[in-house]
């Protein structure tokens, strides 16, 4: 058996990220997810993954409750400037639509949501601290 080296082993851990990436310089391109969660019953099927540089990414399936669904997002926004993609699917055709989007505030938006069973949603942009 041979003896350790702990400076080989150090300098080969020299520049690596730490498990948070609190020691990435993200202002050089760098970035990270530092939070996420996966869709299941329990979370009534929402995700999302936060990255270091706060952006973050979430989305969920929806089913419909009224023709203008408000959902209420996982992670808060810092701002209403963020963008979102919904995607609805009719019951005669099972064809997929986009459709408009009504108020956003930081925690929630509203979709206008016709004929449909449910619809599946997506928001992106950057997180509230």
């Amino acid at each position: 058996m041979s003896d350790i080296d702990f400076g080989q082993i150090s300098e080969a851990l020299n520049d690596k990220a730490d498990r948070d990436m609190m020691n990435v310089d993200t202002a050089g391109g760098a970035d990270a997810v530092v939070e996420y969660q996966e869709p299941t019953s329990a979370n009534n099927y929402t995700w999302y993954r936060k990255y270091a540089s706060g952006w973050v990414e979430q989305g969920g399936e929806t089913s419909i409750e009224a023709s203008t669904q408000t959902v209420n997002l996982p992670i808060e926004m810092s701002n209403t400037s963020y963008a979102v993609l919904i995607t609805m699917q009719y019951d005669s055709t099972n064809a997929l639509y986009s459709r408009n989007i009504g108020t956003r505030t930081t925690t929630s938006f509203t979709a206008q949501c016709n004929n449909t069973r449910r619809f599946v949603w997506r928001v992106s942009g950057i997180a509230a601290n």
